[in-house]
């Protein structure tokens, strides 16, 4: 799966992951140890008590294993998954990294062609993969390639507004973006 390389604090900053999330993640490789080391230490700094979370924070490289039995642990109290929206949570991320970091790369619509494949082609991302035909009436023969690609961004944008929107309202009284 592709998945930009992001700052484990970044992806800390903008979106409250509980522990199930993590584990969707972790599994699809899209982190690795030392974030879940980081996201304990973030939870601790924060005032968590949790005695798996502080345990966490004293690992390190050495100590895959033990990290992924307490990860379990700790997503195992949480009750059961809600793959879908760990899926939206990490491609809700991706995207918001990539669109805020689009400048320094060089075709960041690209990028988000090979998210979209990855994360099996999610229907509210289709407005802005360059490919996929317009589905509101708009033609793009009739704009020049500015416009277009103004309007791809757009798009991009209005999804990330919505999707932040969507998961602070599945998190109230929890986790949510930030």
């Amino acid at each position: 799966m592709y998945f930009p390389v992001i700052p484990n604090s970044f992806i800390c900053n903008y979106l409250d992951l509980c522990w199930r999330d993590v584990v969707w993640g972790y599994e699809r490789k899209l982190v690795d140890w030392s974030f879940i080391v980081d996201l304990a230490a973030f939870y601790v700094s924060r005032g968590s008590v949790n005695p798996l979370e502080v345990d966490l924070i004293c690992l390190g490289e050495l100590d895959v294993v033990e990290i992924e039995g307490k990860l379990c642990a700790l997503a195992d109290h949480e009750g059961e998954r809600d793959d879908l929206n760990s899926q939206k949570k990490w491609l809700f991320i991706a995207l918001k990294w990539l669109f805020e970091n689009k400048d320094d790369i060089a075709d960041p619509l690209e990028i988000v062609e090979l998210i979209y494949e990855d994360f099996d082609f999610p229907e509210e991302v289709e407005n802005f993969v360059r490919y996929m035909p317009p589905q509101d009436g708009y033609r793009p023969g009739e704009h020049s390639a500015k416009e277009n690609m103004e309007r791809l961004f757009s798009n991009w944008n209005s999804y990330l507004e919505g999707a932040a929107d969507y998961l602070r309202s599945e998190n109230k009284g929890g986790a949510g973006t930030k």
